[in-house]
């Protein structure tokens, strides 16, 4: 028998992608969610429930995953799975945080498939956990589970942590479901948030919309019979992981091979999902009107964007994909001279590696979205230039 005390890591993507063909190895998933977790499940060790897109339902093995620890596959009908994540969880509470209300598409279909996939999500988690173990649910998609388990009674104890801004009141309020959401939320012990702001805005709407008592100092809500600790746990990165990366002799031979390249004095860098929220437009057209301003620096400057496709399959980021090639083609051709661009457009994913060597190329980072939780394209640009 193992202690009590086990860690159950819950997310909505896995650790690792599983292949449509059964021959196929799952590998991991890189960045993102995953990526900011997986250092503490090698650590602590535990278990990692979560949707695995094609495995069936149950436990992939370390021994399958090449992970150091097991995961429980939640199975989730592909329509059913489609309605919950690219319905509920990206077109109402995506862009509700990111306080573009206007964006939402209240459908109750969307509703019924969000509750129905965080029930599967809770009783995953009592199928496999024992009294005194720690569940650590993360983010916007399972916000129900805290509830749901504890109204079941499981003897566990609860973590959330929501990785969205938490919008106001006056933006939260437009949600038909905004009650039973904060509801979901307060069934956990404690509720982590990335800032101040956002930790305030969440107390305000259950204070507003529940009718809740709230505790300033420290932060907590007061229930019947227990109080819920709200607490400020800004989202971090293995800065010394990337500084290695940074120092690797095969990188920095890649970053050098990417500047004689673009072949300019200043190299200015964007990395960015594929998602409205992230401002990749009005980036491109702020360097567009920099070229137009001062056309001296179109043979010294060199802007590389890189887009990572989104794993949301939603209609806006289709249309924004368009917009930005429209923009990148226009810019291209008007500022263009002698076969070389002063912009780099790449839309694909990059492995750690050739991600890190952009980094070190890279002059200035282009951290511009028009609102975001916690961007760790940040930390990991400074941690690559930290010396």
């Amino acid at each position: 028998m193992r202690s009590p005390g086990r860690l159950f890591v819950l997310s909505h993507r896995a650790p690792v992608e599983v292949s449509r063909n059964a021959g196929v190895r799952p590998r991991r998933a890189v960045g993102g969610l995953p990526g900011a977790l997986n250092a503490a499940m090698q650590k602590h060790g535990g278990m990692w429930v979560a949707w695995a897109a094609r495995s069936a339902e149950g436990v992939l093995a370390p021994a399958d995953t090449g992970l150091e620890y097991p995961v429980r596959s939640v199975r989730l009908k592909e329509r059913d799975a489609t309605t919950f994540y690219a319905g509920f969880a990206n077109q109402v509470l995506w862009p509700l945080c990111h306080m573009l209300p206007n964006r939402c598409r209240f459908q109750p279909a969307f509703w019924t498939a969000y509750q129905q996939a965080n029930e599967r999500f809770a009783a995953a988690v009592r199928t496999e956990a024992d009294p005194g173990d720690l569940v650590w649910v993360n983010d916007f998609h399972l916000c129900l589970v805290p509830g749901l388990l504890r109204d079941a009674g499981a003897p566990v104890r609860v973590g959330l942590f929501w990785h969205l801004p938490f919008p106001p009141p006056s933006v939260f309020g437009v949600c038909p479901w905004r009650a039973e959401l904060l509801a979901g939320m307060l069934g956990a012990d404690l509720i982590g948030l990335q800032t101040e702001g956002d930790a305030q805005s969440f107390l305000d709407c259950v204070r507003h919309f529940l009718d809740l008592p709230v505790d300033a100092g420290p932060l907590r809500v007061r229930l019947p019979g227990r109080d819920v600790r709200v607490v400020v746990l800004p989202v971090g990165i293995e800065a010394g992981r990337l500084r290695q990366q940074a120092d690797d002799p095969a990188v920095r031979a890649h970053a050098s091979g990417l500047r004689v390249n673009l072949g300019a004095d200043v190299i200015l860098l964007g990395v960015d999902r594929l998602d409205y929220t992230k401002g990749i437009p009005d980036r491109l057209l702020g360097f567009e009107r920099f070229l137009e301003r001062h056309p001296e620096w179109r043979r010294r400057v060199s802007l590389v964007q890189i887009v990572v496709p989104s794993e949301f399959h939603v209609p806006e980021f289709r249309e924004m994909k368009r917009t930005i090639e429209e923009i990148v083609g226009r810019i291209v051709g008007r500022f263009s001279f002698e076969g070389r661009s002063p912009l780099a457009y790449v839309y694909t994913a990059f492995d750690p590696d050739q991600l890190a060597a952009y980094y070190v190329a890279a002059d200035v980072a282009l951290i511009t979205p028009l609102r975001d939780g916690m961007n760790l394209v940040a930390k990991e640009y400074v941690a690559c230039h930290s010396r």
